[in-house]
């Protein structure tokens, strides 16, 4: 008999249900370590003091530009963001946007230029109501953002910044900080100030942006009472320079008034 000889293949055994334990060890990475407390259930939870240290500092950071007259810019691509997005447009005067341009923040003066043109440009336009309703709905729905306030922005902020890879490295590219909420799965090494958080809640970046309003209104409103001070300032200073040329003037004029009575009095012993 011919024995063929059989390779014998070692079956792993079948995994249990239920069988993943949470484990308590620390991640890798810097960033994830301070980050990140754990995991549980193929989840990773993040820690609440590092997201209150991280807003906390991105909070002053807009705080100190808006004092010095900078532009804040918000980008947010998501269907839900919309309504908070225009809301915040409304309430601060700051631009926005909902659907992202390339090159935007690397041609920004380029870019300004042209939306405010086509804008004028419609006005002159000889077309049918209907076409030019439509329009000037397409031209809202990209640039509505933008027409209040074409200034280019001195901070970006991305409420998605895990899906906004590219306009991420542009603001990179054109040396503009970025401030934005990352999830789990996010890179935070592209951002200058990340903050984590759970960007798919509309609860937490209705909170974020609330907090970036009252940042925005406290900087501006510590401009006003520098600018009130200094135009004071300057007030007090003119006033002060002219009561000191009047008192100058005065006091030349007496000086002459004396020397010409010192000259005649010394006339007359003169003549004694």
């Amino acid at each position: 008999m011919n024995l063929r000889k059989t390779n014998f293949i070692k079956r792993k055994k079948p995994r249990k249900k239920n069988s993943f334990k949470p484990t308590k060890r620390k991640l890798k990475i810097d960033f994830k370590e301070k980050v990140f407390a754990g995991r549980f259930k193929y989840r990773l939870l993040i820690d609440i003091q590092s997201t209150l240290s991280a807003l906390k500092q991105s909070l002053t950071v807009i705080e100190k530009i808006t004092q010095e007259g900078g532009t804040v810019l918000v980008v947010g691509t998501r269907k839900e963001y919309k309504p908070l997005l225009f809301n915040f447009g409304k309430e601060t005067g700051h631009p926005f946007f909902t659907r992202w341009i390339s090159g935007a923040l690397t041609n920004w003066e380029v870019f300004a230029d042209n939306v405010q043109k086509y804008g004028n440009r419609l006005d002159t336009l000889t077309l049918l109501d209907w076409q030019r309703k439509k329009l000037v709905i397409e031209f809202l729905k990209k640039y509505q953002g933008i027409i209040a306030r074409p200034i280019k922005p001195s901070v970006v902020i991305f409420l998605n910044a895990q899906d906004l890879s590219r306009p991420v490295n542009e603001s990179s590219v054109a040396e503009i900080p970025s401030i934005g909420l990352l999830n789990t799965r996010g890179n935070p090494y592209t951002l200058t100030y990340p903050i984590p958080a759970n960007d798919s809640s509309l609860k937490v970046i209705g909170l974020f942006l609330i907090l970036v309003k009252k940042a925005i209104k406290a900087g501006e409103a510590k401009r006003k009472n520098s600018l009130q001070r200094k135009s004071l300032i300057k007030k007090s200073s003119t006033v002060s320079f002219k009561n000191l040329s009047e008192y100058s003037s005065k006091k030349v004029k007496n000086n002459k008034i004396s020397s010409k009575r010192s000259k005649k009095r010394n006339i007359k012993n003169k003549k004694k």
